[in-house]
């Protein structure tokens, strides 16, 4: 396939065209004040998305130019790191990326070395990471979880009170899944279940395209500690499952190509209804991982010499779960099967298991081998103890509980992130006053300097922005909070009020602003570093003289005897 090259300037002019084509249309949804976008959706005919969620807005734009496209793809990468760790602070990584990398291609023009920039803003973003973490305020209380629920959802009410009886029922470290609920209220339900990190093995298990997720209603499972090759082995199973109207989970240590693609296809069609994950755990411990599903769903965990005789499986030792929840990274098990008498006495001998182990005397075992199996004694309790709380969305439209469901996960998202590593001044007050402080730092040489001069010009960015989004006069408000010169001092855009950070709501985690910052400057610091694009040129001349409209009127009818 021939190929094009394009090198520096017009590689980088480019980049910014899709950078600023993504960062202009999420930037108007910033703040909680912020308005809306409506997007046509792909399939015609099926109603326009609704939302005022930053992520969702970039992911529906594609340039035309594919270079433009690779910048704005490298800005929708960003964005969506950090809503994948922290569910918010997408907005501000685009906006934070937009205003970092204009300076930059001003300076590079100038004359200014690229990699020289990007050290120095690398610089930057270290002593702003730390002074951040200086000035957060730790020991989030409920009033603290309701305030920041209400800006990440845009002051949606009873949202924080319900995310406080999640956290308060399931801490942190258990998951809280959502839903699309039947009602117009929003209803939380906790159930016994458990979660690991591991994803789908191919996306076309998704039945949520919205969420890239699989959803398995009332699945049977199939635990299994050795690699399946052969489709047929699954068949009798596949069928007796298939008979039940029921869905079946596949966790085997792998499914091979072959496999796999039978697999596939028959789920594509809608023959069977299948997910395949790996199971948790890695070398000689996975087998007391699957015994430990087994025994949480009410199942047998196929290990050992049987699954060489896996196509003789029965529908007595498959497991089975009320819900089971697949993204591409994790999978949660929602109400097992599993006797809870059994578990208790399981989780009992883990705990004098873990005990001998933390009584050993140094010098008795390896220090870093009993560190390993204590820490995987503990996971293990942590599996078998888990819960799991299903939120379901309420509304009075499909179209307006989509939209709240991305809200309302991110609020969740954010107030964890808050829990970690503690809370400052939000509507971009926080990174504002961090601006004197950079001023402390100094570099080696200039063109590094002036690389950290354009990471502290870029923290003012995201408060103009927000001001700019309810037309106030960011000069205006600027000069109040410069002349307050306190940091937990900041200005509510929604209420049009000066305050405490905390009376007014105007909240921020430390750790979604940092994550967002250090995306935006990872970003901008590739894009910096690179001098070549190489792009494949498609051969159109196998298309030539086709027509969509003539290839529908002499496809055969599939009515046809």
């Amino acid at each position: 396939m021939p190929t094009e090259i394009i090198y520096d300037e017009a590689a980088r002019i480019s980049f910014m065209r899709g950078i600023n084509k993504v960062a202009n249309a999420v930037s108007v949804t910033y703040g909680s004040a912020g308005p809306a976008v409506m997007i046509e959706h792909i399939a015609s005919g099926l109603p326009p998305i609704f939302t005022r969620d930053g992520i969702t807005v970039a992911k529906a734009i594609q340039c035309d130019d594919r270079t433009e496209d690779l910048g704005a793809r490298m800005l929708r990468d960003a964005a969506s790191t950090v809503s994948r760790n922290v569910g918010d602070g997408t907005s501000s990584t685009i906006i934070l990326a937009q205003a970092i990398s204009n300076e930059c291609m001003i300076h590079v023009n100038t004359g200014y070395h690229p990699i020289q920039l990007k050290r120095g803003m690398d610089l930057a973003l270290s002593f702003i990471e730390a002074k951040l973490k200086e000035r957060a305020i730790t020991g989030i209380n409920e009033d603290l979880i309701k305030k920041i629920s209400a800006i990440a959802t845009k002051n949606e009410a009873g949202v924080g009170t319900l995310l406080v009886e999640a956290f308060d029922q399931l801490g942190t470290d258990c998951p809280l899944t959502f839903q699309l609920g039947n009602s117009r209220d929003d209803k939380l339900s906790i159930v016994d279940g458990l979660s690991y990190e591991q994803g789908y093995l191919s996306p076309t298990f998704v039945t949520d395209t919205v969420r890239d997720e699989a959803i398995l209603e009332n699945p049977y499972i199939l635990l299994c500690d050795k690699e399946i090759s052969d489709l047929m082995d699954l068949v009798p199973i596949l069928e007796e499952v298939s008979v039940e109207n029921r869905p079946l989970l596949i966790i085997a240590e792998d499914v091979t190509d072959k496999a796999l693609s039978g697999l596939l296809l028959n789920h594509s069609k809608g023959i069977f209804n299948v997910a395949v994950v790996k199971p948790p755990g890695f070398g000689d411990k996975r087998e007391n991982r699957l015994n430990d599903l087994a025994l949480m769903t009410g199942g047998e965990a196929l290990v050992g010499e049987f699954t060489s005789k896996i196509e003789h499986a029965s529908l007595e030792q498959l497991g089975q779960a009320k819900r089971v929840i697949i993204s591409s990274e994790s999978i949660t098990i929602a109400g097992g099967y599993g006797d809870p008498v059994a578990i208790k006495q399981r989780m009992i001998q883990l705990k004098k298991e873990a005990e001998i182990i933390q009584q050993k005397k140094p010098g008795d075992g390896s220090i870093t081998g009993n560190k390993h199996d204590f820490e995987e004694l503990e996971e293990r309790l942590a599996i078998l103890s888990g819960k799991t709380g299903i939120y379901e969305v309420g509304g009075y439209s499909d179209i307006e509980i989509k939209e709240r469901m991305v809200r309302i996960e991110n609020a969740y998202m954010s107030t964890k992130a808050a829990i970690e590593e503690g809370i400052i001044a939000g509507g971009g007050v926080g990174l504002f006053n961090i601006i004197p402080l950079v001023d402390e730092l100094t570099a080696p040489n200039p063109d590094q300097q002036q690389g950290i001069h354009i990471v502290k010009k870029a923290l003012a960015y995201p408060l103009h922005k927000l001001v700019s989004n309810v037309n106030d006069n960011s000069e205006t408000v600027i000069s109040r909070l410069c002349a307050e010169n306190n940091p937990h001092f900041a200005y509510n855009t929604q209420d049009k009020i000066y305050g405490d950070f905390i009376e007014i709501g105007v909240i921020d985690a430390v750790k979604v602003i940092r994550l967002a910052l250090r995306n935006a400057v990872s970003t901008v610091g590739t894009l910096l570093s690179t001098h070549v694009v190489i792009k494949h040129i498609p051969d159109l001349s196998i298309m030539a003289g086709y027509s969509p409209e003539w290839a529908a009127a002499t496809r055969e009818d599939p009515r046809a005897p």
